[in-house]
Order: C-alpha cells, then structure tokens, then sequence
C-alpha cells in the first residue's frame, strides 16, 4: 500500500530530528575532541604504554590538540602515531608524557612542544623522548620490603629501651629533665626584674633608631648609653651561669645527672651498636633489603615476578565491550525495526556478540498438522500449515565470530533462527559492508545486505536491501541512524556521573 506524500513528510522531518539531537548528543559526550581530519602524524616511542588506547585524547597545557591514532610494536618498544591538528607546531627537542586522569585512570599523552629555536616536525617525525610514569606496583613492593628492615630496626631498639631497665632509665632520664626545668625557672624569676630592664632598653633603642634618621648625633649618644646598661645587666647574667656550671662540675644539680649517668651511656651504645649490626647485615647481604641491594638474582626474580603482573593486567586491559544501537526505517511499510548489540571481545582475532531485535512485522510461527481419516475402509491423511504471528515478541541473536584483517565470519543464531553473516572493512574501517544469512528452514533464506558508514566518534549511517530473496513481495530498502559506545566511553560516562552525598 503506498503511502501518502503527508507521512512521508512526516518520517523525513522525525529522522532529521533525531540526526540533529545525536549531533548535539556527540558534540557534550566527546569532551570537545573533535578533531578535523586535516592532520598530521608523528610518532613517539614508549617502553611501557599499559592503559593508553586509540582514540585517547593528545593535550598540551591542558589543551586537546590531537588523538592517539595507532599503538603499535618497533623493535620491542611501543610506538605511539598521534593526529596533530595542523595548527600546532612541535619542535624537534619536544616530549611525550603518558599522563592519568580520573578515578578509574583514563590515560593519554601530553606533548612539551619544545623550544622554538629547534625545528618543526613535519609529516612521520618523531618526538625525541617519551616518559612513561613509574610503575605502581613496581613502587609499592620496594616500600614493603623497606618496611620489614625499618621493623627490624625498630625491634633492635625495643630490646635497647624496652624491659623494666630500660623503663626505669626513661624515667630518670624525664625526671631529671624536669628537675632542670624547675632549676631554670627559678634562674628566671630571679632574674625577672633585669628581664624587664633589658626589654625597656630594647624599647628605647628602637626609639633611639627612629630618632637617628631625624638627628644623627644624638641617635649615637643614646644607642651608647642603652649598650652600656646592657652590658652591666648582662654581666650580672654570666655570673649566676658561672656558678651554675660551678655546680655541675662538682657533681650537683640535673646537669652533673644528665652528664654522670653511665647508666644512659650504656643504652646509647648499644643503640649505635644495633644499628652498626644492622649495617653490617646490609653490607653482606643478609635480609630481604640486603640480598635486594646486593645480589642481582634476586632483583630479577623481582623484575620476573612484576612482568608476569604487568601480562596479566595487559591481557585484562585488552577485553574489549562495545554497546551498539540502530534504528532503520523500512521504506516498504514505513516501520522502523531497531537492535542493540552488546559485544564482548577477548581478542582482536575474535569477539561474542549478543542482540535484541526489535522488528514491527513480529515473530511468526509455522505448525504443521498430519489429520488422518477412515472411512470405508480406506484411510486418508491430510496436512494442515497454520502460521501465526506475534507482534510484540522480540527476537534476539547470540553469534561467535572471527576475524581475519579485514574480513569477519559470523555464525549463530540471527533473529532467532540458525544463520550466518559476512562483513569487510573499507577505508581504514570507516565503511563496513555486510551481509546476513538466515531463517534457513524456509523456502528460502532470508538474506539482507548493506553498508555502515562511520563518522565522527560513535556515529554510523546505514543503509541496504532487505530479505531481497523473498518470493512473498516483503524485500525492502533501508537506511537509518546508529550510534555505539565502548569501554573507554563507559568509563567516562560513569566516572562523569555526580555521586549523591546523602544531603537533602
């Protein structure tokens, strides 16, 4: 039945909307990285790039100049390709510092341009130096086996101090100390009243200062009289110390204590003699942190044992998850048929890939009835085919497929029937062309063929031809509008959402 010129104009203002909104959609969720095509590449060389992934973000000062094109592998070092906008000019003596952002650590490359006396990098030029940061884990391990000698240490001095000796050294140690206090501030009130001289002299020499730069004479006479009462306070000060080192020298007072005790002399040396202990062990290797320090076995068993940390969480990094949503508009009924695509990839050579198929025509069901009569003896049997049709039942699809370059088999259930699919990557895979095969047990298979056109981050076009095989006049055109999210997209997402503080 054909359709009216008003619902066509209808449908062709909706999908225009809907390309409008998913712009404006792409331009908030892309953190302004849109970056025109008109690039140039350069490269950088990394020992260990673990987390940085294609399409990660190329800043200097802050600013997004760039993406990260390729990561690949060069005489056993990463190299990293960037998209540099044409408008930034970096120099030959620059830099490349693989830097984290956020919670869930986002990584990507911030540049040091370099000095403008230096020349520029063209087309293909390579960075100079590439910084990658320090190793976590790498970090960690050294501070716990550092720990375990300071525990040590500590446990050499606990057995110098510790015990009922050692506590009752301490306490004579403390109460000596206060004795010394209470010595000391007897000297100071008895001496209060030339404190307060002193701090009135104070006074009237920086009255006496302020007064040189209006008379310069007189300002010389009163700085030498307030020197000279100083003087005869401050001799009075050095006799009372005088007979407080008399004191001590014959063995009186918490001075003569503090300098006396063997006691506390014994306990200092036999700290320093721990500690020389402690050193020695060290020298010849004995202790995690000695044979660390010493013998190269066991740094790289070290080296070994973080290596096989780093594979793991390489190999965990390289899980990829892709979240892919289309909506195509069925020019032979005006329907629009829908699908979510959820893909899990644990290698590049492989990938899973999960479907719920949302189509207006519905799901329909063929039985097949034998009937078998008798009558006058002669028995006659009788086939009967019902189909019927379920308008609101979702299909689904779960397919295994494999990849090699740029070509991908498919195989699995498609629409809820056996089938197989086809696809191949065109122009540095910004086209996919496709073709899926299934509902194998009918007449004839259903057969749909198109192409993906991608643009921007998270954005397709498609369009093709649809069930073209079929003998009942359902073949039709279709084009529509999709748009897909991976992992790293996720990340940003949920690290972007604001967390509730319990606040009302």
């Amino acid at each position: 039945m054909a359709k009216t010129p008003s619902v066509e104009i209808k449908v062709g203002i909706f999908v225009l909307a809907a390309i409008v909104l998913l712009g404006y959609l792409t331009t908030v969720l892309t953190r302004d990285r849109l970056i025109t095509r008109d690039t140039y590449e350069i490269h950088a060389y990394f020992d260990n790039v673990s987390g940085l992934r294609t399409n990660s973000p190329v800043e200097i000062a802050g600013i997004d100049v760039g993406t990260v094109k390729n990561i690949s592998l060069h005489e056993n070092r990463a190299r990293v390709t960037m998209a540099i906008r044409p408008d930034i000019s970096i120099h030959a003596d620059s830099q490349a510092t693989i830097r984290t952002r956020g919670v869930l650590g986002d990584k990507f490359v911030e540049i040091n341009p370099g000095s403008a006396a230096e020349p520029v990098l063209e087309e293909g030029g390579v960075v100079s130096r590439g910084v990658q940061p320090t190793d976590l884990d790498q970090v960690m391990a050294r501070i716990g086996d550092i720990a375990d000698d300071i525990s040590e240490v500590s446990r050499s001095v606990s057995n110098v101090f510790g015990g009922p000796e050692g506590e009752q050294d301490m306490r004579e140690f403390f109460d000596n100390l206060r004795e010394a206090a209470v010595h000391l501030n007897q000297i100071v009130q008895t001496n209060a009243r030339g404190i307060e001289k002193i701090v009135a002299n104070l006074q009237d020499f920086s009255g006496d200062l302020k007064s040189i730069s209006e008379t310069n004479k007189e300002g010389i006479t009163h700085i030498v009289d307030n020197f000279s009462k100083a003087s005869s306070q401050l001799n009075v000060s050095l006799k009372q110390l005088g007979e407080i080192m008399d004191t001590a020298q014959h063995g009186e007072g918490p001075v003569a204590t503090l300098l006396e005790d063997r006691q506390m002399s014994e306990d200092m040396r036999r700290t320093a003699a721990s500690l020389e202990s402690l050193t020695r062990k060290l020298d010849e290797g004995e202790g995690t942190l000695g044979k660390l320090i010493s013998e190269d076995d066991t740094g790289r068993k070290i080296d070994d044992a973080l290596d096989g940390i780093n594979e793991f969480l390489d190999r965990f990094d390289r899980f990829q998850t892709v979240v892919d949503f289309r909506s195509e508009y069925m020019a032979r009924t005006g329907d629009m048929k829908s699908y979510l695509d959820l893909t899990l990839q644990p290698a590049e050579d492989r990938f899973y890939m999960l479907s719920l198929v949302d189509d207006p025509k519905g799901r329909t069901r063929t039985t097949e009835t034998l009937t078998t009569t008798e009558r006058d003896g002669q028995t006659s049997e009788v086939w009967e085919r019902e189909e019927k049709t379920y308008k609101d039942r979702l299909k689904f699809s779960a397919q295994i497929a494999k990849r090699w370059n740029d070509f991908i088999l498919r195989g699995g259930l498609i629409e809820s029937t056996g089938g197989f699919g086809m696809d191949y990557f065109l122009w540095d895979e910004r086209i996919k062309l496709y073709t899926d095969v299934f509902d194998l047990g009918a007449d004839r298979p259903h057969v749909k063929s198109g192409a993906n056109l991608y643009f921007l981050d998270n954005f397709y076009l498609t369009a093709g031809f649809d069930d073209y095989l079929s003998k009942h006049g359902e073949s039709s055109f279709f084009g529509g509008l999709g748009f897909y999210f991976t992992d790293e997209d996720l990340k940003y997402l949920m690290s972007s959402v604001p967390v509730p503080d319990g606040n009302f």
